[in-house]
Parts: C-alpha cells; sequence; structure tokens
C-alpha cells in the first residue's frame, strides 16, 4: 500500500481529513506527524494569550480523526527525498502532505528573539498568558510600573485581535487584584500608517476608536529598531523613543515553519515553498510530483493580482478539502494508469469574507463587498469557528468550555 505522510495537524490537514471519503482510509497508509497529541484553532490564539481562552481551542487528535489514521506524536526537523527525519524517527513515505505552520519573523530587528514573545502556538500562548498574570501580581508586590505596561508590536490581524482582548482580560484581573485600570498602559506599535491594512479607512477608523475605547494606545508610522529587556525602541517622525515595559509581544511578521528553511531538499525563501495550482513544489532542483504543500508553508500566487495569497486558516482550510479531493482521485486512479495530474482540477481560493475581532463582543470586518461591524461582525465571526468546530468534532465542540 502507499504511503501517505502528513506533517502537521493544522487547518490544512485537518481540513483534508475531514473531508476526504473515509474509504479512502482503507486504500493507502495514513499516518499524521504532529508535534502535540491536538489540533489548536490558532485565530483563536490571541484569546488564549490574554486569558480569555484556553483548552476550548483544543482538539484531541485521536478523538477528532478517523481511526484508520495512525497518529504519531513527533517533532519534524528536516525533509528529504523520499523520508522525513523526526527527533525520535525517520519515516518513509510515497506521498507528502506539508502542513506544518508557522513561525515568527523578526525581520532582522535586533533583541526581538531574546526580549519577546510570539504566538505562534497553543503552549507558547499560554506562557504569554502566564507571564501577564505573573507581572499584574509582582505589581502588587514591588509597585514597578513597567510591570503594568504591555508593548504589543504590529498592526495586523493578530496584533489588534490580542490587544482588544488583552486590554478587556487585563481589566478583569486588575478588578479582582485591586489595581487600578487607569493606571496600565497597553501600546500597539505599527511600522505602517495604519493598522489592519487589508480594510478600507472607514473600518480602520472604527478599529482605532474601539481601541481607545478599550484603553489601548496605537502608534502608527513607527518603526521598531531595536527590543530590548524590559523596552522598545521605535523611531517616529524622524525622533527616536524609548516605551518601557516588562511584558513586550511580537506579532509584526510571520514566516513559514523553520523546517523548511533546515530542509536543503526544498528551494524556499522565508521558510516558504513557491506551490502550482494543484499545491505542488515549484522551482525546485529535484522534481516533486508527489509531494504536496499547504497552508502557512506554501507561497501560491494569485492569477488574476500576481500576488502571493497571504496566509490565511480559511486559505489553508481550502486547500485541505481541495487537496482531499486530489488524493480521492490520485489512490483511485494509480491501480490502472499513471496520473498525469495536470489534468486535473486547479485550486482556486474563494474568499469567504474576512472579520477582525476587537475584544469581546466587537468585531469588525468585510463580507464580500459588505462592511460590517459591531455585534453583527462579532456574531458572524463566532458562527464561522463554530461551523468549525462542528465539522471537527460535531455539536459538542461549539459549545465546549475551557
Amino acid at each position: 500500500m502507499k504511503k501517505i505522510l502528513l506533517l502537521g495537524a493544522g487547518y490544512g490537514n485537518m481540513g483534508l481529513l475531514k473531508a476526504i471519503n473515509k474509504e479512502v482510509f482503507t486504500q493507502a497508509q495514513w499516518t499524521l506527524i504532529n508535534n502535540t497529541p491536538y489540533h489548536y484553532k490558532t485565530i483563536a490564539l490571541h484569546d488564549v494569550a490574554s486569558g480569555k481562552h484556553n483548552r476550548s481551542v483544543l482538539f484531541p487528535l485521536k478523538e477528532v480523526l478517523d481511526k484508520n489514521i495512525e497518529i504519531i506524536e513527533d517533532t519534524i526537523q528536516t525533509i528529504e527525498s523520499q523520508h522525513v527525519i523526526g527527533k525520535n524517527a525517520n519515516y518513509e513515505y510515497d506521498y507528502l502532505i506539508v502542513g506544518l505552520g508557522f513561525s515568527s519573523d523578526s525581520f532582522g530587528i535586533p533583541g526581538v528573539a531574546q526580549y519577546t514573545k510570539s504566538i505562534t502556538s497553543y503552549d507558547s500562548a499560554r506562557m504569554i498568558q502566564a507571564q501577564i498574570t505573573n507581572t499584574l501580581q509582582s505589581y502588587i508586590e514591588n509597585k514597578d510600573s513597567n510591570n503594568l505596561s504591555f508593548i504589543v508590536c504590529g498592526g495586523g490581524f493578530t496584533g489588534i485581535e490580542f490587544a482588544g482582548s488583552l486590554a478587556q482580560e487585563v481589566k478583569k484581573q486588575c478588578d479582582v487584584r485591586g489595581i487600578d485600570f487607569k493606571e496600565v498602559k497597553i501600546y500597539c506599535i505599527e511600522a505602517m500608517p495604519k493598522i489592519l491594512p487589508m480594510f478600507s479607512e472607514n473600518l480602520m477608523q472604527l478599529g482605532l476608536q474601539r481601541l481607545k475605547e478599550l484603553g489601548v494606545n496605537v502608534l502608527t508610522s513607527s518603526k521598531i529598531l531595536e527590543c530590548k529587556q524590559g523596552s522598545v525602541v521605535i523611531e517616529q517622525n524622524g525622533t527616536q523613543n524609548e516605551i518601557h515595559a516588562n511584558t513586550i509581544i511580537w506579532t509584526a511578521g510571520v514566516k513559514g515553519n523553520e523546517v523548511i528553511a533546515n530542509s536543503p531538499f526544498f528551494t524556499s525563501g522565508r521558510s516558504k515553498i513557491e506551490v502550482n495550482e494543484w499545491l505542488q513544489p515549484i522551482n525546485q532542483k529535484h522534481e516533486m510530483t508527489t509531494i504536496f504543500v499547504l497552508g502557512d508553508c506554501a507561497a501560491l500566487k494569485d492569477s488574476s493580482s500576481g500576488r502571493f495569497y497571504p496566509p490565511t486558516a480559511q486559505l489553508a482550510k481550502q486547500q485541505g478539502e481541495y487537496l482531499a479531493k486530489i488524493l480521492e482521485t490520485i489512490l483511485q486512479t494509480e491501480t490502472t494508469k499513471q496520473l498525469d495530474i495536470q489534468t486535473l482540477p486547479q485550486f482556486q481560493f474563494k474568499l469567504q469574507g474576512s472579520i477582525c475581532s476587537i475584544g469581546q463582543g466587537y468585531a469588525i470586518g468585510m463580507l464580500g463587498n459588505k462592511e460590517i461591524k459591531g455585534f453583527v461582525a462579532n456574531m458572524l465571526k463566532w458562527i464561522v469557528e463554530s461551523q468549525w468546530n462542528y465539522q471537527l468534532s460535531g455539536l459538542g465542540g461549539i459549545f465546549k468550555e475551557d
């Protein structure tokens, strides 16, 4: 039987495994390797980091996946032709699906790796939440004002969603501990002239107003020059300034998984592999007709604009669902003849809207060509997330509590 090896349990591979015809699991040997025993909702990690959510974002793989799929917990180190090297063992494959997720990108700015924390996984989000709690408790003991200061580096989706959630959750903790929330300082630093550049000026202004109401100080056109222990150095209007805080969160950029960069087998950039319309690697030194890449590790161009699609959960999920159909065809055909994959339908991304939550009960976004805001946008975002919960584990996943 053919060996189909899937790396990573993110939206791409989970979308694939939940969409594919279950009969296909008996037509090949399916193995999923992940560094944790669960899938976590990446789009909700900002709420884990702030303390709003915890285990409700987790879905144990053995509970939500077909029993015919072998699930192995291991950390992948490098990928080579015909096999993958993990920390615990090596794994052979006939077909490889790479969906390893993302890593933080410092853009070469000094001090980012040493003095900031990034929301890149469930464990990293929990570490941030623990630090927030510890700094607030430390303030009670030592009255260090820097323990009441929080810096969020980056005004994209993750940064804005985290800043909004952080403001609300810190206020709750302050109320419990008897700390005056007016003493808390939350900064969101963005190098570009505006936050959320994918949205219109109107939506951006609504987002700024919402953040201001929550107590977040947004600094735009502010280039981060250096991160230090307890401070961030920025340049704004030609003037350098240093902002102090004992909690600094880096959300300014992501790239593909480091495994890609560590695998000379691939030609890549920023740990991403450029793929064609069938999600296969292109511009490579070797032929890779049995390898597919999806999600954060894939660089896929929009044929109409010529630009690379930004990595999102809905893109990865649609890639996985598309690849499910492709693999069904491959497995059903290869027993009788050699299949030319370029005779199969190409992947086409259908944008289903984009919604950014800014604290509990409020969101802004686009649904088609229509701008949405407030409670309605927030409810639509909840519905989308609930659909994914249901796809993974049925009704029980929708209302699962922390």
